[in-house]
């Protein structure tokens, strides 16, 4: 009775994994041909988890139940594993393709979109056939029975050959294991160390896909290990398995805590009636939801703008500084930026890092297709030992500059779009100024200085700032490197007045490389001068530069409330 019972629970899980097999592979479909939002979407992303992990539990039944001395059953133990094994190369092929995507110029099907949706639609047509081939073959004695003595006789060549691929598979499976334990420890509890950082970086943005990655890894694991093992200790390493791969999810159940919160934060900063300031026409240019699950897995697509490239604005100290530029196809008069400036000034400790790819691009490109006029800068670097075996930034932007020097070359920039601004159509009425980390210290620093009319030798005065947007800001951090300045330039907090102009802060509560301790104290600086239109949107677990995927949850959450911050501040 009970073997029946089992027969009967993996057939109905074969029969609801083609159904939710194919009612995703259909909606992705749909997704990739409507980019446009709507409820659907939702429902549709929380319908794939499901259908992820009702795969691994097929796959999983049937290994414990096929009948691997059989020739046919053989083969689809083989197929499990190759299952589970393109399943952690597919959620790597997402992450990658997204990746990838975000760093694109053109928004077209090749490269990372293709890589993502090879990968989506990959899994799901594996489980389809799988699904399929359990049902047609479920009543076969022979393939789903037990051992019936008919034993395939093997030669000793691939008795070897199996053995050595075992070992391998169960090295690289106990790898993956510890690897991810250690990931998961790490998103939900931080420490203080720089390499942990970067996997607390990598964890908590890119959770659901190693959690999936992780529970496929440890069904290996335990089905190469379970004749070797005793009931006790397959248990724990399975409850083990389990409890991890819940922890790599739990930025992903903390999201819609983390859009509560911002949505409060956002009120009590820029008053509770503020989505009544935004007509219906313009919020639908806007995300409609703070996150989408669906769009997490499959992206969210890059809008279509005019790109300029590598335009020189700064020619001297024997550096070359140069800028992108991103418009609007057509005019942007009727769209939400209405030809507004946003500056963008990259990361990178100081001494590292460039525009472009290393900048978030496709953020550029989302805000340009929303009217909005955006110039990706560079500036001097420290020329430092720290970056020596950097190969994204380029060599002809460094020298023995310090903050003053940085702050110095965006007036640069500053003077320069100010005599060209009607080339680019920018207006220059309203400016906003963001970057993350570094660039969200100099982001500040020079906006807050731009603002207060004090530095007339540095700045253009043709300039005003409607906001302030920094992403975890590294306020102060730069004595670490060695790089001196003013104190007024390194420490943001000391221009901070009361007319200064609203500012929207993105910061992970994790994120130990800039001590999270540095938003709160900017935003004290506001409330101390009485004024209160400082925000800090914050991500639970997120760690430094959180918002490295652009479709990740943290980054759709800030953007959901960056692009209402902008435009209630033209």
């Amino acid at each position: 009775m009970r073997k029946i019972q089992r027969i009967i629970t993996i057939k109905n899980v074969s029969y609801s994994l083609i159904l939710l097999n194919v009612f995703c592979f259909v909606s992705g479909l749909l997704y990739i041909a409507i980019p446009s939002h709507m409820f659907f979407w939702d429902v549709f992303g929380v319908i794939l988890t499901i259908t992820f992990f009702d795969n691994l539990l097929l796959v999983y039944l049937n290994l414990l139940r096929v009948n691997k001395r059989s020739k046919i059953g053989y083969k689809i133990y083989i197929t499990c594993f190759v299952f589970l094994i393109f399943i952690i190369l597919a959620m790597f092929g997402m992450m990658q393709g997204n990746l990838l995507s975000s760093g694109e110029i053109s928004g077209g099907f090749l490269g990372g979109y293709a890589l993502t949706h090879l990968s989506y639609f990959g899994i799901l047509t594996f489980g389809i056939l799988m699904g399929s081939f359990d049902i047609f073959t479920r009543k076969n004695p022979e393939l789903w029975g037990q051992d019936n003595g008919s034993n395939r006789r093997k030669s000793v060549k691939n008795l070897r050959f199996q053995g050595i691929l075992r070992k391998i598979l169960v090295v690289v499976s106990w790898t993956g294991f510890i690897f991810g334990a250690f990931c998961a420890f790490v998103t939900l509890f931080g420490v203080f160390e720089f390499v942990a950082t970067q996997l607390t970086f990598i964890s908590s943005q890119y959770g659901v896909f190693l959690s999936f990655i992780f529970l496929s890894n440890t069904i290996i694991l335990l089905k190469l290990k379970r004749e070797r093992w005793d009931r006790k200790r397959f248990r724990r390493v399975a409850l083990v398995g389990v409890f991890v791969s819940i922890a790599l999810l739990s930025p992903l159940f903390l999201s819609n805590i983390t859009s509560i919160n911002a949505e409060i934060r956002f009120s009590e900063a820029f008053g509770q009636n503020w989505h009544q300031e935004i007509p219906d026409e313009t919020n639908d240019y806007f995300l409609q939801t703070s996150f989408s699950t669906a769009g997490y897995y499959l992206g969210i697509p890059s809008e279509d703008c005019n790109i300029i490239e590598n335009v020189l604005f700064y020619d001297n100290e024997s550096i070359k500084l140069y800028f992108d530029a991103y418009m609007p196809l057509g005019r942007s008069d009727n769209l939400p930026g209405q030809n507004s400036t946003l500056i963008r000034i990259h990361g990178g400790g100081w001494v590292s890092g460039d525009k472009g790819k290393s900048n978030m691009m496709q953020m550029n490109k989302y805000f340009a297709a929303q009217g909005y006029i955006v110039f990706d800068i560079q500036y001097g670097l420290y020329d430092s030992s720290v970056a020596v075996m950097d190969f994204i930034t380029p060599s002809y932007n460094k020298g023995a500059f310090n903050i003053d020097d940085m702050i110095r070359h965006i007036g640069e920039f500053t003077k320069y779009i100010t005599l060209n601004a009607d080339i680019y159509g920018a207006n220059l009425d309203s400016v906003f100024i963001s970057g993350g980390s570094a660039g969200g210290h100099l982001a500040s620093a020079a906006g807050l200085a731009i603002a207060s009319g004090n530095y007339p030798s540095l700045f253009s005065q043709n300039l005003t700032i409607k906001g302030l947007i920094p992403f975890y800001p590294s306020n102060g951090q730069m004595k670490h490197f060695g790089i001196g300045g003013s104190e007024e330039f390194t420490d943001p907090e000391k221009l901070v007045e009361a007319e200064s102009p609203p500012c929207l802060i993105f910061q992970g509560t994790h994120d130990v490389l800039t001590y999270f301790g540095i938003s709160n104290n900017f935003r004290d600086a506001y409330l101390a001068k009485g004024n209160t239109k400082c925000a800090i949107i914050w991500m639970l677990l997120g760690g430094h530069s959180s918002d490295f995927y652009f479709s990740g949850y943290y980054n759709q959450i800030f953007l959901y409330y960056m692009e209402r911050f902008m435009y209630l501040h033209l």
